[in-house]
């Protein structure tokens, strides 16, 4: 099982940001890129990899063990992962949100599962392409990539690599009270 830890995104919003990240690029460019789609859409917390079935029962406890307020989110602008050819608007990396980020780390890790290198960046993913993406800059002030929104949740997902792209399907939800 490929798993990964996130927040998903009110529908609403969600279709909002799939719609306005297609407005990005350049025409020439889109045949190349993969959107995701609003339903997949979600900030992502922690990319667990590949995990043995057997697993997935401590993983859902740990995670079940967590607490925190509902977390008051706010889309802060467009980014690239140029290396990784990844378009996303990131989340602003508040306190609490970052806090929050920490315990799954820090719960994951008791597990058996590695930390990340990388710092935490807070971000949804709205494409990913083949080389880099050229953005039409005056897109950064759209304000769809300038929202707020409360996660009362964060999900355990499963991801399938398709030939269309990945798909995601939700095994728990955790509730933030």
């Amino acid at each position: 099982m490929r798993l990964f830890i996130g927040i998903g995104l009110p529908p609403k919003l969600a279709e909002r940001l799939a719609h306005a990240a297609r407005t990005l690029v350049a025409a020439g460019e889109r045949s190349r890129i993969r959107w995701t789609p609003p339903e997949n859409l979600h900030l992502t917390i922690s990319f667990l990899g590949q995990v043995e079935p057997a697993r997935l029962g401590g993983i859902e406890r740990a995670l079940s063990l967590l607490h925190s307020p509902p977390l008051h989110l706010q889309l802060e602008g467009l980014g690239v992962f140029p290396n990784a050819g990844i378009l996303y608007t990131q989340a602003k990396p508040s306190p609490a949100l970052l806090s929050f980020a920490e315990q799954v780390f820090r719960a994951m890790e008791t597990g058996g599962f590695s930390r990340e290198p990388r710092p935490y960046t807070p971000h949804i993913t709205l494409a990913r392409s083949k080389g880099r993406v050229h953005l039409n800059v005056h897109e950064q002030s759209n304000p769809a990539f300038h929202q707020r929104f409360e996660a009362h949740e964060f999900r355990l997902y499963e991801s399938f690599t398709l030939p269309g792209g990945a798909q995601y399907e939700m095994l728990s939800a955790f509730s933030l009270v």
